[in-house]
């Protein structure tokens, strides 16, 4: 065992020496890196918002965490625990948001550059995948929520990672202990975003291409690529069984109970038919585009292009298994929607995490056709593509931006009326119920998303006291305290609210029966 651990620190000194000597010569790409990153996320940054489930956190982020151990997301409670982010403040999570992320896009293209032996038809690609990684547009869903965002951007270094650490064990012959933090990155990736699981199996899927096109790994047996390709799958799977065994335990042993994730499960809820037309609408958004604004157009026939182009290359190789070779060329293509078939249900845009990771890939991969002139174009198609999504983010954060500017401002405007009825009704506390919705005021040219242009005057609308809760949280750390209502209060507000006014006309704040009702629309 001492003889394995001194063999594995020695190549863990040889794995730093081969990054720093990657990133020492490639500063370029990390300075375009750096510069998109600001261009992108320099909103995020510097403009300060707060986003839905943001403000529970705000007031307090215990009960945030609580809640994530009922989801099976205990990785986001260790990287909080271990980074001291007990206490959330949105430009500290949004500035290491960017920092993890820009690093997990680098490291990527140094574990390439490990795969493919160093080959210089990659010079473009080093350049394209990390720009049209960051700059994607689903990202900027997922990174609205700056509650989590340096979680999520953590759990994607920490699964490219875990499949480098396999894929010294599998392919390199390194020592069984490579495995360890492999097995740890892994779950813990899983445990803070379930997205993750998608985006471990494209990452794979792209090293075992790249290794097998790799003519510097020898092939000491007839079945190696079979063997390494059901190796990928023993991790996977003994992966993924402990992290539901983790959670499940967590769960139980803090009597922790949450239907969410089995509501997840369309197959159980809704049953085929349903999970099949909800697999459909995420194969033609992905496949065919039909949400232009986070989908690229381009998706399928850059796919296309570059799948064409990995198959030729891997028949070059004359090598066995070219089956499985092409059987991962097919499984990388339809990644995305791994777990919309898994759980049957409609994925969200913030969990488009592979979609992201996969159409980054395909479009950097095209640049590294041999012949010069061709990667010249395709790079340049890159770019484009990534500026334009870029712009997409950027208007998209500023959405995010326009729509809190305004949800603060009525939140003043709101409690300084709730404050003048409560005190001509003589009350000490302000027990207030909000009856319908009020959306934000946009131009016609502003960009939207799933989440981003929804105000918390307007979530959760379904509860029984409608978006009161949303909005009473969102005013406390302004400083406008107000009371909760319990069902009861908020039936007879309903009632109540009947024949009043909408805000903000006279009459649309009244008080009535101890309780204070704000209508905001019919």
């Amino acid at each position: 065992m001492r003889k394995q651990c001194s063999a594995f620190w020695k190549e863990i000194k040889e794995s730093a020496r081969g990054f720093a000597a990657f990133a020492g010569g490639h500063k370029g790409v990390i300075i375009v890196l750096v510069l998109a990153l600001l261009f992108v996320y320099g909103a995020q940054i510097f403009y300060y918002s707060v986003s839905i489930d943001g403000e529970a956190a705000l007031i307090s982020e215990r009960e945030i965490l609580k809640s994530w151990l009922t989801i099976d997301r205990y990785g986001l409670l260790i990287t909080k625990t271990l980074f001291g982010l007990d206490r959330f403040v949105p430009f500290v999570s949004n500035f290491l948001m960017v920092l993890a992320l820009g690093f997990s896009a680098f490291f990527f293209d140094f574990c390439v550059n490990e795969w493919a032996g160093s080959s210089k038809r990659y010079r473009l690609f080093y350049y394209i995948f990390p720009v049209a990684y960051i700059t994607a547009p689903c990202l900027a869903e997922q990174f609205y929520f700056s509650l989590q965002s340096f979680e999520v951007a953590w759990a994607m270094l920490l699964c490219i990672f875990s499949v480098y650490c396999f894929s010294r064990r599998l392919f390199r012959k390194n020592s069984i202990l490579w495995t360890v933090p492999g097995f740890i990155c892994m779950i813990w990736a899983f445990a803070t975003y379930q997205s993750f699981v998608g985006v471990f199996i494209a990452v794979a899927l792209v090293s075992f291409l790249l290794v097998y096109q790799n003519g510097g790994i020898t092939v000491p047996k007839k079945n190696f690529w079979l063997f390494c390709g059901l190796k990928y799958i023993a991790v996977f799977v003994i992966g993924f069984a402990a992290y539901m065994l983790i959670g499940r335990l967590i769960r139980e042993n803090f009597n922790l109970v949450s239907a969410y994730l089995d509501n997840q499960m369309v197959w159980k809820t809704e049953g085929a038919s349903a999970a099949l037309h909800y697999i459909l609408g995420d194969a033609a958004r992905i496949y065919a585009g039909f949400m232009p604004t986070f989908f690229s157009r381009l998706f399928t026939p850059v796919m296309l292009l570059c799948t064409l182009l990995l198959i030729v290359r891997g028949r070059r190789m004359k090598r066995g298994g070219f089956l499985i070779y092409l059987a991962a060329c097919a499984l990388l293509m339809v990644s995305p929607l791994f777990l919309s078939v898994y759980s049957g249900s409609h994925q969200p845009l913030r969990g488009q995490l592979t979609y992201v990771f996969v159409f980054a890939f395909f479009l950097a991969g095209l640049t590294t056709v041999t012949r010069k002139a061709l990667s010249a174009v395709c790079c340049l198609i890159g770019a484009v593509v990534s500026l334009y999504h870029g712009q997409t983010v950027t208007q998209l954060f500023h959405t995010a931006y326009v729509t809190y500017n305004q949800d603060r401002d009525l939140a003043a405007a709101v409690y300084n009326r709730v404050s003048q009825v409560g005190a001509d009704a003589g009350m000490e506390k302000y027990t207030v119920v909000f009856v319908g919705t009020h959306s934000p005021v946009f131009t016609e040219d502003a960009l939207l998303g799933e989440m981003i242009g929804k105000s918390f005057f307007e979530w959760d609308s379904a509860s029984y006291y409608g978006s009161t809760g949303r909005i009473i949280a969102f005013c406390d750390p302004l400083g406008y305290e107000m009371e909760i209502p319990d069902e009861a209060q908020a039936a007879y507000a309903q009632e109540q609210a009947a024949s009043m006014p909408t805000w903000p006309a006279t009459g649309s704040v009244q008080a009535s029966d101890g309780i204070i009702i704000v209508k905001l629309s019919e």
